[in-house]
């Protein structure tokens, strides 16, 4: 239904280096051939042939275990041209970041691994280079969760972009729902499911090693990064939901159940007047006044939140009021009560800012740059919200 093409992650600086994909192109064509030749020429039969390279759990010989890489089904040659799409859309991208040498033992290991898995579950034969892709794919994988790849679409919609992620994971659902068949007896397969799932497991987790050890430069883009922004989200996420994050000095002494107690209870007389107060200020632009109301009414109730309008300007009057962490208080407050308002990334890369550079507090200003989605940011703020984020780390 969709025949891999290429990815978007290999620039044409990239493919001057990549030599060992081709090569191995070559040799898997190569060995196909040289069954069809050596029988032709009466050297050997196609069946002596195979028996002599296959991966075999009756007849092992360690040295199979490389050369069973390169055979392929003789009676249809789609298992080769289906193994060479794979290897060279998401090979190219992988030999690129890894290097050469790095590549090449990635892809006869991993290859290897995963014909072992096979003929230790399945106790037959196995050929074919579907290990060793797997183990490049899940490479992939790990380096560029992000990417996406084009392939033509055997529906007739021509050339289309679908996530590299998707697109994997649905092959390796697929592999396990055909191994846990097999498993249980329910159907034998022909396919080395368990070549495909040990050699993708394998290369997520050389690429996940190489990039924890520092064997890889790090980037913006792997999956390593993924993982620790996805656990900074959650943090940020968990800390607003749990009223903790960042609370303003006014209201540091106030326990947890006041807290929920001013949350849930209906605004007082003086709550109302305070209010009031500030909205008056505001609609004056006498914002130093408005925001001192605001600390009183902190000070009563942690949790108060104005308007989205009058909340921002609140805010910001705050940390130029020389209050940054009462500021930064307010601005959080405003994600939480406002997360679907339209500057509410805006308001993120602001608390992050005062949050790194005027409060010192890195660790919760990677949190809230983790959070902010990039996408809704407007254009004249990316290149800003990629410079805090170097600067965080």
């Amino acid at each position: 239904m969709f025949l891999p093409l290429g990815t978007d992650r290999l620039s044409s600086s990239h493919r001057r280096r990549i030599v060992v994909v081709p090569v191995l192109l070559g040799l898997n064509v190569a060995a196909y051939a040289a069954g069809f030749w050596g029988a032709r020429n009466g050297m050997w039969s196609v069946e002596q042939f195979y028996d002599r390279l296959a991966l075999d759990w009756r007849a092992f010989e360690w040295w199979n275990l490389i050369t069973y890489q390169f055979l392929h089904d003789p009676n249809s040659i789609w298992h080769l041209v289906g193994n060479m799409f794979f290897l060279w859309t998401f090979g190219l991208a992988a030999e690129a970041r890894l290097g050469r040498v790095r590549f090449l033992l990635a892809y006869l290991i991993g290859g290897a691994i995963a014909g072992a898995a096979q003929i230790l579950v399945s106790h037959g034969a196995v050929i074919g280079a579907s290990g060793s892709v797997s183990t490049v794919a899940g490479l992939f994988i790990a380096l560029f969760p992000g990417a996406n790849i084009y392939g033509l679409s055997l529906l007739g919609l021509g050339i289309v972009a679908i996530p590299a992620s998707f697109f994997i994971m649905l092959y390796v659902a697929i592999d396990l729902v055909d191994a846990l068949l097999e498993i249980t007896s329910v159907r034998q397969s022909s396919v080395g499911n368990f070549a495909h799932l040990a050699g993708m497991a394998f290369g997520i987790a050389l690429g996940l090693t190489l990039l924890y050890a520092k064997q890889l430069p790090r980037t913006e883009t792997d999956l390593l990064h993924s993982i620790s922004q996805w656990r900074r989200r959650r943090a940020f996420r968990a800390a607003m939901r749990e009223g903790t994050a960042w609370s303003a000095p006014s209201a540091s002494a106030a326990p947890p159940s006041r807290v929920a107690a001013g949350a849930a209870s209906t605004q007082t007389e003086s709550e109302r007047a305070c209010r009031a107060e500030i909205a008056q200020f505001h609609a004056q632009r006498d914002f130093s006044k408005a925001a001192d109301r605001y600390r009183r009414l902190l000070a009563d109730r942690v949790d108060a939140v104005l308007n989205a309008e009058v909340q921002i300007d609140l805010a910001t009057q705050l940390v130029s009021d020389g209050d940054p962490a009462t500021g930064a208080h307010a601005l959080t407050l405003f994600i939480v009560k406002f997360p679907n308002d339209r500057r509410s990334e805006e308001v993120k890369l602001l608390l992050a800012t005062v949050l790194a550079r005027t409060l010192g507090d890195t660790n919760r200003a990677r949190g809230v740059i983790a959070d902010i989605r990039e996408s809704l940011l407007p254009s004249d703020r990316r290149a800003y919200y990629h410079t805090l984020m170097d600067e965080v780390g």
